[in-house]
């Protein structure tokens, strides 16, 4: 799956969200940047797309499968060493009862990995925009370890 990916400012009180919206680029007037824009980027789905091209260029590289940390950790070092012009790189952590519990990313200039647990705040439809919303905070200068919910990786 790829998609186009429209980071807007919000009124959320409780941090650094976005809303997001999906550009459909139809050309009907949808493509026009609102004065609230603050990032727009393509974003793939690394465990469904197989086109090379689509990975190289995709400004997010976003996995689909729930993994555990140290897996996650394996797969973004090998997407950032594949794919050095992402902007981020994110995968999807494994939680109880098989479902997802947060994200391990990878990007920024300084290539910091971190892992982002869901706040209480994050709407189950709104997770797996979570990396979109990590795109556009490193686009207005911070770091991944500045997000205010990110969490340094745990050495062994």
């Amino acid at each position: 799956m790829t998609r186009f990916v429209v980071v807007e400012t919000g009124p959320f009180p409780d941090g650094p969200h976005a809303r997001v919206r999906l550009g459909t680029g139809t050309g009907t007037g949808d493509n026009v940047r609102p004065a609230s824009v603050i990032d727009e980027h393509f974003v793939v789905d690394v465990d469904v797309c197989r086109d090379g091209r689509l990975l190289d260029c995709a400004d997010v590289l976003q996995g689909s499968r729930a993994r555990s940390v140290a897996d996650a950790l394996r797969r973004l070092t090998d997407l950032t060493s594949a794919h050095p012009a992402c902007g981020i790189a994110a995968v999807p952590l494994a939680g109880r009862g098989g479902g997802s519990d947060g994200w391990a990313a990878a990007g920024g200039p300084d290539r910091a990995v971190v892992l982002v647990p869901y706040g209480a705040s994050t709407a189950a439809g709104q997770r797996s925009l979570l990396p979109s919303c990590l795109h556009a905070w490193l686009v207005a200068g911070h770091s991944l370890r500045e997000w205010p919910y990110a969490r340094d990786v745990p050495s062994d």
